[in-house]
């Protein structure tokens, strides 16, 4: 199940209004998507360029006519895809971390010829954020003065990375987190029901992306157990655990941002526990001490812990030292634990 155009009518009146606007012939030639990884950035701007092409007499798009199916393929003559490490420029090289300058002359160039299917043009220019300086200066002029019946539609996770005569020029869309019961319908759509469904749900933050990439990565769910079970122990822990902890992890690096995010995940949960009376039953699988917490902690507790997590993320950005940071972020949790 994927989201269609009148899903996003839940996003809100933002998103609500550029709809309609595309509904009635009136929307604007540069438009710039941000939001949330799995939001459905991406999605949205596909439906877009579909319903700007649709063949269908009736409602569009259709997504079932040649020129829908192709848009959304992102295969159709009158589409343009840029996106980081796919050169447009005849000459470009694969593989960049940057979108160049040459790749958006290139499009620059696409969009002064006659479309091919006689319709609209569209640009879906994915990866915004990776477009160097230059090629942001260099988009400037067609985003102010596009060709007649030429639309460009900007998506981006990171629009802190655009320059602000770049934002300027686009109509802002930004998708927010989907209601957890629209991404459990999505799940339900794929077959997958339940507590599994309600703990993916939990997990993803409105992300129906997130949601569906959980679903089926069952190495996550293993991790997730195993830091659950060092960092919320039963009170009386001492400080021999944490080296030993330290010790099993120190070549693991790796995977310290899904350590950071399943301490602040389980945070979340247990707040709500607290002071949203979901159930204890969600903590079922803690020890006492850690289930007295979550039922009777204060917000200073709770600040505390989430305080060390992101001051953990700053110190790994900052390239200290990861056991270090581990056993730190331990003894605070180990503190924390043994006073319930």
């Amino acid at each position: 199940m994927k989201p269609d155009l009148a899903s996003f009518h839940i996003q809100g009146k933002e998103v609500s209004g550029l709809l309609s606007q595309l509904a009635e012939g009136r929307l604007v030639h540069a438009s710039l998507i941000t939001g949330e990884k799995g939001t459905g950035k991406r999605t949205l701007a596909k439906l877009i360029a579909s319903a700007l092409l649709c063949s269908s007499g009736g409602d569009r798009p259709c997504g079932i006519c040649r020129d829908c199916i192709l848009a959304e393929q992102g295969e159709h003559p009158d589409v343009t895809v840029i996106r980081q490490g796919v050169p447009l420029a005849p000459d470009g090289k694969k593989d960049r971390t940057t979108i160049p300058v040459d790749d958006i002359r290139e499009m620059i160039r696409i969009c002064g010829s006659h479309t091919l299917e006689g319709k609209a043009r569209v640009v879906l220019l994915f990866d915004a954020e990776r477009m160097t300086a230059q090629a942001q200066n260099s988009l400037l002029k067609t985003l102010e003065e596009p060709p007649e019946n030429t639309y460009i539609i900007l998506v981006t996770g990171h629009p802190e990375a655009l320059l602000t005569t770049v934002i300027s020029r686009c109509r802002p869309i930004r998708l927010k987190a989907w209601p957890d019961e629209y991404v459990l319908n999505v799940l339900a759509e794929e077959g997958i029901r339940g507590k599994r469904a309600e703990e993916r749900v939990e997990e993803a933050h409105g992300s129906i992306g997130r949601a569906l990439e959980l679903a089926s990565d069952e190495e996550y769910w293993k991790t997730r157990a195993e830091v659950n079970s060092l960092f919320f122990r039963p009170a009386g822990t001492g400080r021999s655990d944490i080296l030993r902890v330290s010790n099993s992890w120190k070549e693991r690096k790796a995977e310290a941002g899904t350590l950071l995010n399943i301490l602040e995940t389980s945070l979340d949960r247990m707040a709500h526990c607290r002071y949203r009376g979901k159930g204890s039953s969600e903590e079922a699988g803690l020890p006492d001490n850690w289930k007295r917490f979550s039922e009777k902690a204060g917000p200073e507790d709770f600040t505390g812990l989430i305080n060390a997590v992101s001051d953990a993320r700053k110190q790994l950005e900052s390239n200290v030292n990861f056991q270090a940071v581990l056993e730190q972020l331990l003894f605070v949790f180990m503190g924390e634990g043994n006073k319930w």
